[in-house]
């Protein structure tokens, strides 16, 4: 028999990696919620004809396509934002701004490396309708305080715009046709430097000269307003250029007022490849190790809805990168703190006793009570032992004796006391221990 395993890229998650997942995700939610953004779900797979709206050479390259039975094209979304432009240019009534966020998988057939998989887990926040750079603001609010929540420090995200880097083209004289073609060649400079880039720029038809000024350029970042002053200094004399400058002092004023600014960077070499993006774009990096590259990103992309054939629509949003954020949480070893507390631990002595167990069990989750029940016929001593690795509160012992005179023993994990309880008292007296003895330490 052929070894089993799973798809390339993709990956099975058990123990402390479900348990950190279901973290980041619960953390994720909460903080949408708090924020004002309401759930939406789509489709895993959409029409080949929808996902190459979108445009862009990554879009073919990177999507999982097949015919499916009835020979349609079809393939499996590669992030969460196309099925969101969808839904938006197919349901004009809904209000705006409409503020959205959805938690789910995505695929992309890229080549797997450290923190990078074919499927993974996002969690989007979007906000349709508004021009404003507050809109850009506010989402890159969301993803930090998201990211103080679960890194507390050690973190930052780097921010640009569009029209900066079409501004810096324009004044480096290459043509609009090739505009996209150097977002792209930049966007590779932390993988490639910047001699790499030289050469990507060489290859998509940019003059040496042109090249030249891009390299020196994208040299600057920095955090507050003195960077975006450089910016503006390099910038002067394209219109376009100077719009996004404005638009970045602007989310800068915001992020000082609410004491943030330390944890933003100005970079003038951030692109993001995608080219849907029409203003500021993000990208968030964890500083510590293991270093998983960018665990969030996103941007603007105001000509996407209209794409879809939906009027002229603005939007932005951010992508917080759930997989990568795994592999940091294990790292920190966030996977065993996490790991489940029981209230009680129920142990049957014998299978005629578990029938009796299960019903206790009923009428403890019904109080609210975490509480589990052996079912594998096993002694008392590995009973113990079993509820010890659970890290149960109580162990509450179910013998044919002890039942015959309506009692059950309640054993206490921590002090190692055993006392006799009435059964119809036991979820009483459990919730009246767990409340004065608080989670074990």
């Amino acid at each position: 028999m052929s070894e089993l395993r799973t798809v390339r890229g993709m990956r099975d998650l058990m123990g402390p990696e479900m348990r950190i997942r279901d973290y980041l995700e619960e953390t994720a939610i909460e903080v949408f919620r708090l924020f004002g953004y309401e759930p939406l779900d789509s489709p895993i797979m959409e029409l080949w004809e929808t996902l190459s709206a979108k445009g862009g050479e990554e879009v073919d390259a990177e999507t999982f396509r097949f015919e499916d039975k009835g020979d349609r094209e079809v393939g499996l979304r590669f992030d969460l934002t196309v099925p969101l432009a969808r839904i938006i240019a197919t349901n004009l009534h809904l209000p705006k701004p409409f503020k959205r966020y959805a938690v789910g998988k995505a695929w992309r057939y890229d080549r797997p490396q450290a923190g990078r998989y074919r499927e993974f887990t996002q969690a989007d926040v979007d906000i349709v309708g508004s021009d404003s750079p507050a809109a850009d603001a506010e989402v890159v609010l969301v993803a930090l305080e998201f990211l103080k929540r679960i890194l507390e420090e050690d973190y930052i995200i780097k921010i640009n715009n569009r029209k900066v880097l079409r501004g810096l083209t324009e004044k480096a004289d290459v043509p609009e046709s090739l505009a996209h073609e150097c977002f792209r060649a930049i966007d590779k400079l932390d993988k490639i430097g910047k001699d790499g880039v030289m050469e990507e720029l060489r290859e998509r038809g940019i003059a040496e000269e042109s090249s030249r000024f891009l390299i020196d350029a994208i040299d600057m970042s920095g955090t507050g307003m003195s960077v975006l002053d450089r910016f503006q200094d390099v910038l002067e004399g394209s219109d376009i250029g100077q719009k996004g400058v404005d638009e970045l002092r602007f989310m800068a004023q915001v992020f000082d007022e609410c004491k943030k600014s330390k944890y933003v960077e100005f970079d003038m070499s951030l692109a993001r490849g995608l080219d849907y993006y029409t203003g500021p774009v993000f990208e968030g990096r964890y500083l510590g190790e293991p270093d998983v590259g960018s665990v969030l990103g996103g941007g603007r992309y105001d000509n996407l809805i209209e794409k879809f054939g939906g009027p002229p629509t603005p939007a932005t949003g951010i992508s917080l990168g759930i997989g990568r954020l795994i592999d940091v949480m294990l790292e920190k070893g966030l996977g065993e703190d996490l790991a489940p507390e029981l209230d009680a631990f129920i142990a049957p002595i014998k299978k005629p006793m578990v029938k009796h167990a299960m019903r206790m069990q009923c009428d403890l989750v019904a109080a609210g009570i975490s509480c589990e029940v052996d079912l594998m016929d096993r002694s008392l001593g590995k009973l113990l032992e079993l509820a010890d690795s659970r890290n149960a509160r109580y162990t509450i012992i179910v013998g044919k004796r002890d039942l015959s005179r309506g009692e059950v023993s309640l054993r206490d994990m921590l002090t190692k006391e055993t006392e006799q309880v009435k059964v119809g008292n036991i979820v009483e007296r459990v919730l009246r221990f767990t409340e004065q003895a608080g989670p074990p330490s």
